[in-house]
């Protein structure tokens, strides 16, 4: 279970069409069991799943929490709700960094009475005699003995018990600076610097999916330092991704305040983030461009434009895969 969505950009699809017959069956009968949250979460995805066309392939799942009216913590619930009883399932596109969401048709009357655990729940929830008015009073042998019985089997949860080392979606496959020699990292940079070969010329690109110790000498057009390098192993150490640390050298380079990066600069703004516990790549995006665009007194701002070419990229390359 995701408490979170790593990637913000997300596709839709759906397993079947879900008609407008499977919407009043989701209102009827999950309702009761998941509240308004999730099923107004439901109707908007499964909308978003015929209205995709090629130019709006891709949407932002913060823009969610405006567009519904929900915060994030309200949004992620009603999500992970849905998930629950499969209504939806979430995969992780890991090397794109996106999400797909699969939606799934909801169960009519029938199904619904074949599924004693959905049953019990909505019969302990809105009482036997409504349970009858909603799924029709011809009942099965198992659930004519439903009010008495307990359901037994074990969650998920009980199984497999969460824990916060499963919950941490790692943005790196190097975690720790030692990994890799120093002296071999710097080499290949020097390299890379010498020639531009840098992976991801695209820098929201870079941002997401280059090691930190690679971009900051793709956008500052240096080696590291060991200051630098101590900074990123430090960062990761307290849980501070790689994507996110990419965002503050970026933030860093292009602000006014500083004609390159300033790692002072950096290591407090850095800090001052892990001491707000804020460690989403999406909240620091944010915030990040808008003091940049305070700072630099522009409507948009560069990486706004880096990462609007990275999504038509994304999107170009969905349209030839389908």
């Amino acid at each position: 279970m995701l408490r979170n969505i790593p990637y913000a950009f997300f596709r839709i699809k759906h397993s079947s069409s879900v008609s407008g017959e499977d919407l009043k069956n989701l209102r009827k009968f999950y309702a009761p069991i998941l509240g308004s949250d999730a099923i107004l979460l439901y109707e908007y995805l499964r909308d978003l799943s015929f209205s995709q066309s090629d130019e709006t392939g891709f949407y932002d799942y913060d823009s969610l929490t405006y567009l519904l009216n929900m915060d994030v913590d309200t949004l992620n619930s009603a999500r992970i709700k849905l998930e629950s009883v499969s209504l939806i399932s979430t995969f992780l596109d890991e090397f794109n960094r996106k999400t797909l969401f699969i939606i799934e048709k909801p169960l009519d009357s029938t199904g619904f009475k074949k599924n004693l655990i959905l049953a019990n729940k909505l019969i302990s929830i809105i009482g036997s005699k409504n349970f009858e008015r909603l799924v029709g009073r011809e009942r099965n042998i198992y659930l004519s003995k439903a009010s008495h019985l307990l359901d037994a089997s074990a969650s998920f949860d009980e199984v497999f018990p969460e824990s916060e080392e499963d919950l941490t979606i790692t943005f790196s496959h190097e975690v720790d600076s030692s990994m890799i020699k120093t002296q071999e990292i710097v080499e290949e940079i020097k390299d890379k610097l010498s020639f531009n070969t840098f992976d991801y010329p695209n820098p929201y690109e870079a941002i997401l999916k280059t090691d930190s110790r690679y971009f900051y000498s793709q956008i500052s057009h240096k080696i590291p330092t060991q200051s630098v390098l101590n900074l990123i192993k430090e960062s990761r150490e307290k849980g501070f991704g790689d994507p996110c640390l990419n965002l503050v050298f970026f933030y860093a380079y292009n602000s006014k305040e500083v004609s390159s990066i300033n790692i002072n600069y950096v290591t407090k703004i850095v800090n001052d983030l892990i001491k707000k516990t804020i460690f989403s790549f999406e909240a620091i995006e944010r915030y990040l461009d808008e003091m940049l665009k305070i700072k630099n007194k522009v409507a948009v701002s560069k990486i706004n434009l880096y990462k609007a070419t990275y999504l038509e990229s994304l999107q170009r390359e969905d349209n030839q895969n389908n």
